[in-house]
């Protein structure tokens, strides 16, 4: 039985928070000077606005419906996947606010809010839901926003070292956001694992949940070329970064169809690759989006992005899980941990590939650091961005695993609420359910089990 404190921890969590925030937002927090009435407001306030509120509408859609729904794979956690999906989002929306705007101000503590903020906070949100794939259906709710509540000003200060410290380019937040995510998830599915999590009869798909999830990664598909393109600094950056995204992502897709049914032993396709997968080309290429000028690049990155993704579905995720005991529900290294790192080193390779003469005026906004100053000298040549490149990488897979595993050791404290070992990837103890819910979920799943089981003609072969 839970007792009264675990019962009602998670009114008393939100209610602290949200309170807390209203508190700071009162105090220190502003609309920016572009988001209030004037008799001077200028073309160019008008065109930002006009540009790009659709790229933060895309990449809205992708952390509220394509994150939610590609989550709801697990046959008993469909309504957490969602839901939960919806308030970590929230919440980090508002924390990464707060930390963004506070560790940035000029003045005091004080900050303002515009367009590019409610961006930026929605990618924050990202780094959180990344990490909630690896640990789907093991943690409560609480856990969840505890969870979030330290990963969040981690995140947003790696990020500040990598941005304004190293000056990287990361348009697409590959480094950043899902490599940061992908490795704080595993970390943390260290720290808090216990071998009950592993093999458990909750686990898995039915057919109508995984069509459910390949909903959310149709949605994830479409919008990826704005994820990309949102914060690129100018209007033919933006068009490459589209162009790039979604070329890479169509040459990753055919390559996971095709990896995917060359890896199986009687030539089937997966449903867990298609779903994932195919979206690692969007990962891959998210540094270089808006660096990389040549079509087939981004496709070659794409190809490679697909295929080393379905090889960690295949091999490396059932690795982890028995070898090292890092169960990643979600298997989130292989959609954007080792794409996001492949994305890095690929940033590292277009410093040499391309000259900066195919540029023009363009490579300081895709290279502060390289920017020529006054007297045309600069801070960094290739070779230093290079190092610097190579340094964030370092630094994320450094400070994300590092906080990870301590997070996930501070989670398996006995004053937060527990899923129970046998309550794992189930909405019962969280959720009002439906009168068919366990019909749906347990009962018919086991029958169609025991019938696969007992008179499939396939499966008497493989015996």
């Amino acid at each position: 039985m839970r007792s009264p404190l675990h019962q009602n921890q998670l009114t008393l969590i939100l209610g602290l928070f949200q309170v807390v925030f209203l508190v700071i937002f009162a105090l220190y927090g502003s609309y920016d000077a572009s988001a209030l009435p004037s008799e001077t407001k200028n073309v160019e306030e008008a065109a930002r606005m006009t540009n790009l509120y659709p790229l933060f509408q895309d990449t809205h859609v992708m952390i509220f419906i394509g994150f939610g729904f590609l989550m709801t794979f697990l046959k008993r956690y469909g309504f957490s996947a969602v839901s939960i999906n919806m308030l970590l989002a929230v919440f980090t929306i508002q924390w990464g606010i707060i930390v963004r705007g506070m560790a940035s101000a000029h003045h005091g503590f004080k900050f303002t809010i515009s367009l590019e903020q409610l961006l930026t906070a929605d990618f924050a949100a990202a780094v959180i839901l990344i990490s909630m794939g690896a640990m789907l259906g093991k943690l409560s709710p609480s856990q969840y926003v505890i969870m979030a509540f330290f990963e969040t000003p981690v995140a947003l200060i790696v990020e500040h070292i990598c941005v304004h410290n190293l000056q990287i380019n990361d348009v697409g937040g590959s480094i950043i956001v899902h490599a940061f995510g992908a490795y704080f998830g595993l970390a943390c599915a260290k720290g808090f694992g216990k071998k009950e999590q592993r093999g458990h009869t909750n686990e898995g798909s039915t057919y109508h949940t995984d069509i459910f999830a390949m909903i959310g990664a149709i949605f994830l598909w479409i919008y990826w070329p704005s994820f990309n393109a949102a914060v690129a600094a100018t209007d033919d950056a933006r068009q490459r970064a589209v162009a790039n995204t979604f070329l890479s992502l169509c040459a990753c897709t055919m390559t996971t169809f095709l990896v995917s049914q060359a890896v199986d032993k009687h030539k089937r396709f997966d449903m867990v690759h298609i779903a994932n997968s195919t979206l690692a080309g969007g990962v891959a290429i998210g540094t270089t989006a808006n660096v990389v000028l040549e079509p087939y690049h981004a496709m070659i990155i794409g190809v490679i992005a697909g295929a080393v993704s379905v090889i960690g579905y295949k091999y490396i995720t059932p690795f982890l899980s028995e070898k090292l005991g890092i169960h990643d529900t979600c298997g989130v290294n292989n959609l954007h941990g080792m794409p996001g790192l492949i994305a890095g080193f690929a940033s590292i390779a277009f410093l040499f590939i391309y000259d900066e003469t195919r540029y023009p005026a363009q490579y300081d906004k895709i290279y502060p650091g390289m920017a020529r100053g006054e007297d045309r000298t600069r801070m960094f040549d290739e070779k230093t961005q290079a190092l610097n490149q190579l340094m964030a990488i370092g630094l994320v897979f450094l400070a994300s695993t590092v906080s990870g595993y301590l997070t996930g050791l501070l989670l398996k404290l006995k004053i937060w609420d527990q899923v129970r070992d046998d309550e794992y990837y189930a909405d019962g103890d969280y959720f009002e359910t439906p009168g068919d819910y366990d019909f749906t979920s347990r009962i018919v799943t086991s029958v169609k089990q025991i019938e696969v089981a007992e008179y499939n003609p396939l499966s008497q072969k493989e015996v």
